[in-house]
């Protein structure tokens, strides 16, 4: 796509204060850096995978837990697994879980390339973008889902209440900002200008960080926003209207938009330590289905919001959807329609097949 793309300078917006941390969009803020995820360099690191996936396993049947390192972004979407270590739920599978934080997803996979991490928490974009470039990467689990509800959309385009926009495709000629340029947030917008006739190639994109985003609103420095959590939450508080759901756009259902992935070469080496880890995360999910007060609570420590906020803020679904390619093929394709991809993505060879 050509689409008019700019970056407009960081305002210091009134909402800006209530994140002290780089937390970007729920479900998609490890897309900062989506579009050259290939460039981690991890794909001349299979050796130590190997070695890394291999090491790590070891010792699994003698008793004593065996170590795992995740690699998440501190972001909603890590709930799950930050509260499954609180519950222990990884040390009843003979897992000693580490988690440690990274700002995008090409950081978590040169590190889960070099055996650093085995395990890495991303948007299934950047996974796309990943594979493309060459890192054999694969998905082990799902990690969120879109919400199931159309009317708790948790990336709305929002708008001011009085700016005249009905629509997405009212946008072309618009400033629509994102967080960053080529990234998960960015496709949505793109999803949704294009699904209700509009023509993306016609917006001006612009760059914001996301804590920004909101006051630039107000302030008329843009006319929409693709909001993330808990920006979309504070934002509609304070009036804002949303003028399209991008993911009710994308599909009639919730659609697999964050995922867990591991090297391949590391998981064919080690399938037994491997099959805990995602039994693990398919109980972590689960966990999280059924707890929506403690998750929140996770959130919130782990994130550094409000709790007050993490109770309110909209979440998208854990634990409903299986890891299956017809729940992942819709941001497939809309990957390759919007050149985020430049081939087909290959679902099935993607999924481990356990």
């Amino acid at each position: 796509m050509e689409a008019v793309m700019r970056r407009i300078p960081m305002r210091a917006g009134a909402l800006a204060a209530v994140l002290a941390l780089g937390l970007a969009t729920c479900g998609s803020g490890d897309e900062q850096a989506g579009d050259d995820a290939g460039d981690a360099g991890g794909a001349d690191n299979a050796d130590s995978a190997d070695a890394g996936g291999q090491d790590a396993g070891a010792g699994g049947d003698s008793g004593e837990l065996t170590p795992v390192t995740a690699g998440v972004i501190p972001v909603t979407d890590s709930g799950p697994i930050a509260l499954a270590q609180e519950q222990g739920i990884f040390e009843s599978h003979g897992l000693e879980l580490t988690i440690e934080t990274a700002s995008a997803s090409p950081n978590i996979t040169s590190a889960i390339m070099s055996g650093d991490y085995q395990i890495g928490y991303g948007g299934i974009t950047s996974v796309f973008q990943a594979v493309e470039q060459g890192i054999d990467l694969v998905v082990i689990a799902a990690a969120s889902a879109t919400a199931d509800d159309p009317a708790n959309g948790i990336n709305d385009l929002l708008v001011l209440p009085d700016s005249g926009l009905e629509s997405a495709a009212d946008l072309e000629g618009r400033q629509v900002a994102v967080n960053a340029l080529g990234g998960y947030p960015h496709l949505l917008g793109m999803i949704a200008v294009a699904g209700e006739g509009g023509d993306p190639d016609a917006v001006q994109w612009v760059e914001l960080p996301v804590p920004d985003q909101p006051a630039a609103l107000a302030n008329g420095t843009i006319d929409s926003f693709v909001a993330g959590e808990p920006f979309g939450t504070l934002g509609r508080a304070e009036g804002f209207v949303a003028v399209a759901n991008p993911h009710e756009l994308l599909h009639d259902g919730a659609v697999v938009a964050g995922a867990w992935f591991a090297s391949r070469a590391a998981v064919e080496e080690d399938p037994e330590y491997y099959g805990r880890i995602v039994d693990a995360l398919e109980e972590a999910n689960q966990f999280a289905l059924d707890n929506d007060d403690l998750l929140r609570e996770a959130i919130a420590d782990f994130t550094g919001i409000d709790q007050d906020l993490a109770a309110e803020i909209r979440l998208g679904s854990y634990g409903k959807l299986p890891l299956d390619v017809e729940y992942i093929q819709p941001l497939a394709d809309a990957a390759l329609e919007f050149g985020y991809v430049q081939n087909p993505v290959d679902l099935e060879a993607l999924i481990w097949q356990r």
